[in-house]
């Protein structure tokens, strides 16, 4: 079969042109996401930590917010990660091919960008885009540091970088610190490499990357470890271990998300050896191996897995031999980014067949919402505005431009750590709830009455797509603690 070397290295550049087009287009035109107004919200609260995540996402979205509540301040943090992503892809093929950088760079760019999972969070402001930025730093500095050592010129600089980089992964996400598994394992397992131990570098590097944990663990000891307890055991469990939908789910979004085509090249990189890319491969099957056991007790959403795939990605296309599995990569991830893009920007596609879902329901109609919403508060002499869960509260806070929106939903979220309840007792507020999150007792019971005001549809090209509910709620006593 021929190989991907047969095609000339400028196709890929047109390739991977367009789709870095499309995907700055998508960057302003797809409506603000969910958890993407949650973490917005982080940032108008500055904070050590924060209860779901690490606080990096927080801080960027904080910084960002000095240029506006706006779709292009929310997306600047994802536009500036997805362009260091393509500069460290450039300069490991620069690391690795020297002149013939061409040849290794606009490929594997260009299959980046068309890796649907890849395409799909470097457009959204969640803590994923910074995983997958600081875990190519991480690559990039581990395969500078590895060639230096291996060649007799220790270059412990890189070593450094790649526990800078590995700090700013764990400030991202928690799994960010498989990456450092990684680390650990090549200098165990890599006989060339095994000398490193004896060198003072390696300590003060790993003590580097712990001490940039010291925001996290500060906010866990200030809150009876609560995001790490929330990590661990506050997933919903499956009913018992012969449930199996957590494991097939698990295994059947792998290819999905990742691309079928790629698979096979994937299974060749992970076989071979003797290249000195080891380290990609321990922090593949670390994630993997992890969330793999973890599909026993609690379902898997797609997008955990991340950091398998990203550390894999610059050193596939030298295994796609095929020609089919090339064009069928960028058929597929094209034809996927484009329903991504009408499901998010126009309307949704699973709604112009059967059903809308709730995650689609919930990024439409708030720029409609926000003005009745207001105009509901100020007539009913309402002190603030709630909803009954975060996937409300986000959208609406940031489509009011209003940073005390609040969440008063039975469960923990991140609200619950800068909301002072107290400070609202006996006020009377404007709650939003909807059919996917409704008004249940265990908010109705903290206060002295609720009653529904109005209701409110959103449609999308004359389909309807959500119906929420406004109450007024008078005199708010909040629970005892």
């Amino acid at each position: 079969m021929a190989e991907v070397r047969s095609f000339d290295w400028r196709l890929f550049r047109a390739l991977a042109l367009i789709f870095f087009a499309a995907k700055l287009v998508l960057l302003v035109a797809v409506q603000p996401f969910m958890d993407e107004t949650y973490y917005w919200l982080w940032g108008q609260h500055p904070d050590l930590s924060y209860f779901d995540h690490p606080p990096m996402v927080g801080w960027t979205a904080g910084l960002a917010s000095v240029f506006g509540w706006n779709i292009v301040a929310l997306r600047l943090p994802v536009l500036l990660t997805l362009l260091g992503d393509l500069w460290l892809l450039h300069a490991l093929a620069r690391h690795l091919r020297g002149e013939a950088w061409r040849e290794a760079f606009w490929p594997t760019a260009a299959l980046f960008l068309a890796t649907p999972i890849i395409f799909g969070l470097t457009a959204l402001a969640m803590p994923d885009h910074l995983l997958i930025f600081f875990a190519l730093l991480a690559v990039y500095a581990i395969e500078r540091f590895r060639t230096g050592y291996e060649a007799g010129v220790p270059r412990w600089r890189f070593l450094y970088l790649a526990a800078f980089a590995i700090g700013c992964a764990t400030l991202s996400k928690y799994t960010g610190a498989l990456l450092a598994l990684g680390v650990v394992a090549i200098f165990v397992f890599t006989p060339r490499l095994r000398s490193v131990w004896r060198s003072p570098h390696v300590y003060l590097a790993a003590l580097l990357a712990i001490a940039m944990q010291a925001p996290v663990i500060a906010w866990n000891l200030q809150h009876d470890l609560a995001s790490f307890g929330f990590i661990v055991g506050g997933r919903r469990p499956l009913p018992d271990l012969r449930n199996l939908t957590g494991l097939t789910g698990y295994l059947a979004g792998i290819p999905f998300v990742f691309s079928p085509f790629l698979l096979w090249a994937l299974i060749r990189f992970l076989g071979a050896r003797g290249d000195g890319h080891g380290y990609a491969r321990w922090v593949f099957w670390a994630s993997t191996l992890g969330f793999l056991a973890a599909s026993f007790f609690t379902n898997i959403l797609i997008h955990w897995n991340i950091l398998a795939y990203v550390v894999v990605l610059p050193f596939l296309f030298q295994w796609l031999r095929s020609r089919w599995l090339v064009v069928g990569h960028f058929v597929y991830g094209a034809l996927l980014a484009l329903v991504m893009a009408a499901n998010f920007a126009v309307t949704s596609v699973q709604g112009m067949i059967s059903f809308v879902d709730q995650t689609t329901a919930w990024s439409y109609g708030w720029e409609k919402l926000a003005p009745e919403i207001r105009g509901i508060a100020v007539a009913e002499g309402a002190t603030f505005v709630a909803t009954t869960d975060y996937a409300l509260a986000g959208p609406l806070a940031f489509a009011l431009g209003d940073r005390d929106v609040t969440s008063l939903s039975p469960r923990t979220e991140a609200f619950d750590y800068w909301f002072d309840a107290e400070a609202h007792r006996g006020q009377d507020a404007i709650i939003l709830a909807d059919r996917w999150r409704g008004l249940g007792e265990g908010i109705t019971s903290q206060f002295a009455s609720v009653e529904l005001v109005k209701r409110l549809d959103v449609q999308q090209f004359g389909k309807h797509v959500n119906r929420y509910e406004v109450y007024i709620a008078r005199a708010y006593s909040p629970p005892s603690q």
